[in-house]
């Protein structure tokens, strides 16, 4: 049996692939569960992560063969929420690689990425008001946060569906590429990044997520840039700039 979300290594970034093509990578619980153990238990010598779809799609959204129509489906709003905190909470760079359709609980996971890259021909849709139904409020709750307002109203009062053009000038994503590349693209976002850098990246991470939050803890922040400021990988990358420019000049040197 296929596993729902096949996972495979480039150097240090981890491909985690929705892989139920015939389904259009429907987000089933077996899915859902698979994503979120991959993000959280992380090998430490990962340095990001790219979230993609098989078959030309991201995901047409909830597997609606797992839903009931009725209040009992809150047990899937839970296991879409517990996905989408572990990519908030994953102390690496989380990117997705969105082809084709990327609808529903699926734009939920990829809006909750720290990156977007969509291929020419994909858009984003939210149609749970179509569908009869107010869509989880704490996900709403995100999207509030993070969007402009018309944006959010048009995204699940209308139900629109955001072309990529648009989504990209609307904020919905953060790159745009020829239909195809999405995936590689993402890669290369997370190509340059070195295990030096995998701390700051967490802290910043962590401290923008609690912004976005309400729940900043100046003080606590400030705690960890200290640790960070006398940490071995700060002294390390101060004496190679030093030895790079050893008269105080950033410019390079001809």
């Amino acid at each position: 049996m296929t596993a729902p979300v096949s996972a495979h290594r480039i150097g240090g970034v981890l491909q985690l692939v929705l892989d139920a093509p015939q389904r259009r990578n429907a987000l089933s619980r077996p899915m859902l569960a698979a994503l979120a153990g991959h993000l959280v238990d992380l090998d430490e010598d990962v340095t990001g992560v790219v979230i993609s779809g098989n078959g030309g799609v991201f995901s047409a959204g909830a597997d609606f063969a797992e839903l009931t129509g009725t209040s009992a489906d809150l047990e899937y709003d839970d296991a879409v929420t517990a996905v989408r905190e572990a990519i908030s909470s994953c102390p690496r760079l989380v990117v997705a690689a969105i082809e084709g359709p990327c609808m529903g609980a699926a734009a939920d996971l990829a809006l909750a990425c720290d990156f977007q890259v969509a291929g020419e021909d994909s858009f984003v849709e939210i149609p749970a008001v179509r569908l009869g139904l107010l869509y989880n409020p704490e996900a709403l709750a995100g999207l509030a946060r993070t969007l402009p307002a018309t944006v959010v109203r048009r995204l699940v009062l209308l139900g629109e569906r955001f072309e990529a053009r648009e989504a990209l000038t609307c904020g919905l994503v953060t790159h745009l590429v020829p239909r195809g590349d999405a995936a590689t693209r993402a890669a290369e976002l997370l190509e340059s990044v070195t295990s030096a850098e995998l701390d700051a990246i967490a802290a910043t991470k962590g401290f923008l997520r609690a912004i976005a939050t309400g729940d900043d803890a100046a003080s606590t922040w400030q705690d960890r840039r200290r640790e960070l400021l006398d940490s071995p990988v700060r002294r390390a990358a101060v004496d190679l700039a030093h030895a790079r420019h050893p008269h105080g000049d950033p410019r390079p040197q001809s």
